[in-house]
């Protein structure tokens, strides 16, 4: 075995003195008449020959190396699988557990702003009883129902953020609840781009619903490298 080392060491130091060699002749030669084109074109040959020579010598080692590399990556990916399937498991399971959260926070924020709402429909009926101008009941009243709430203040804390995205779709048939604010849209193109402005204030607001509008919510966990 040691023989058979000495002599592959030999034949690397040999190949690299010739490939050393070859850049110095090449460097050095002239090409100035036929003899010289004939003699250049058998040193190119030469080239080839001590190319492949080369790629051979390396061959071995370049193959075992990467047998190497493909098991040193296996063994770490092994390593990690058990890691990552734990990591995406208790992801999932704060996930459910923020759209639960969520939930019930959206739930009070929605029973205090019908409760605003009540109060002010109920302060417009008393303003008519008392003789108030119709119209500035009714444009109490109005303010009432299209309030902008603000999102809820509450959440969770961790170092595992989620990020939020949001889908929307205009429901068929009600477009005439859609906010005044909002331009009711009749063609297919408008309609598409009036869901994209509705998402795009999904965003901004943390999906705060929208008459005549179906918002739906995905998280995806993301973590914080140490």
């Amino acid at each position: 075995m040691s023989m058979l080392i000495h002599k592959k060491e030999t034949l690397g130091q040999s190949l690299e003195a010739r490939a050393n060699s070859i850049q110095e002749i090449c460097n050095n030669f002239i090409v100035d008449d036929e003899v010289s084109y004939a003699e250049a074109d058998r040193k190119v040959s030469e080239t080839a020959a001590l190319e492949k020579g080369i790629a051979e010598y390396w061959a071995d080692p370049k193959m075992n190396a990467h047998k190497s590399w493909k098991s040193i990556c296996k063994k770490e990916r092994d390593m990690l699988e058990p890691i990552q399937w734990g990591s995406k498991l208790l992801s999932r399971k704060m996930s459910d557990y923020k759209r639960i959260f969520d939930e019930k926070e959206r739930k009070k924020w929605d029973e205090a702003q019908e409760k605003a709402r009540n109060e002010a429909r109920l302060e417009a009926f008393k303003l008519a009883e008392e003789g108030l101008d119709p119209v500035a009941v009714e444009a109490i009243t109005e303010m009432a129902e299209e309030a902008v709430p603000m999102a809820p203040a509450a959440e969770l804390r961790g170092k595992t953020t989620f990020v939020q995205s949001y889908e929307v779709r205009m429901i068929p048939g009600e477009s005439w609840r859609i906010p005044k604010d909002i331009l009711e849209p009749t063609t297919p193109a408008q309609i598409k781009a009036t869901e994209a402005k509705v998402k795009a204030q999904a965003k901004l607001n943390g999906g705060i619903p929208v008459r005549g509008f179906e918002i739906t919510s995905t998280q995806t966990a993301r973590r914080r490298t140490i």
